[in-house]
């Protein structure tokens, strides 16, 4: 007969939990989780290498971007003002003396009206400062000027006025050749 244990049987050194038969629910015999016994672990001592000068580094593109838009909307006021000359053959609206102000941004549809009677003409136009003036060009005949007058059309924007003279440009001097402050 064959001997069941010989001196080559390895032991095993696993730790088997042990199920407290006094806390067992009902007629669970596996135990759960709260029955489970568990032996106490062995804890390891171990030093965590901590950077005395961190480096954090933070994102505030959108924050800027935000701040940045909130300024501009912010800085310059929409006025409402009329349009001082027709350009028919060019299609265009002019008014004089003045800038836009949208910044990075740029004067859009989106953020420029044209109205005709108090009536929003469709967005089909292009907003230019040209020299001193903004140049509305209509992308198509949206506006009948025949029957419209200059004072029936009007747009809703950020503009800037342009002083049209300064003490600077005007020089007076008298018989003598001295100047004259006005």
């Amino acid at each position: 007969m064959l001997n069941r244990f010989n001196s080559n049987t390895k032991k095993l050194n696993r730790i088997i939990p042990k199920i407290n038969s006094n806390n067992l629910v009902s007629n669970d015999i596996t135990g759960s989780l709260q029955n489970i016994e568990i032996p106490s672990s062995k804890k390891f001592n171990s030093k965590t290498k901590i950077n005395s000068n961190p480096i954090k580094l933070v994102n505030n593109k959108t924050t800027i971007i935000d701040f940045h838009q909130e300024i501009l909307e912010y800085s310059a006021r929409y006025i409402t003002r009329r349009i001082d000359e027709i350009n028919i053959d060019a299609n265009s609206l002019i008014i004089k003396n003045v800038v836009t102000d949208y910044g990075t941004e740029g004067a859009s549809p989106n953020n420029f009206e044209i109205l005709v009677f108090g009536l929003h003409i469709p967005g089909d136009y292009i907003i230019k400062d040209v020299n001193n003036d903004v140049v509305i060009t209509l992308g198509d005949a949206y506006i009948d000027f025949d029957n419209t007058d200059i004072t029936d059309i009007y747009v809703i924007g950020k503009l800037v006025e342009i002083p049209i003279s300064s003490e600077t440009d005007i020089i007076l001097s008298t018989e003598n050749g001295l100047d004259l402050i006005v």
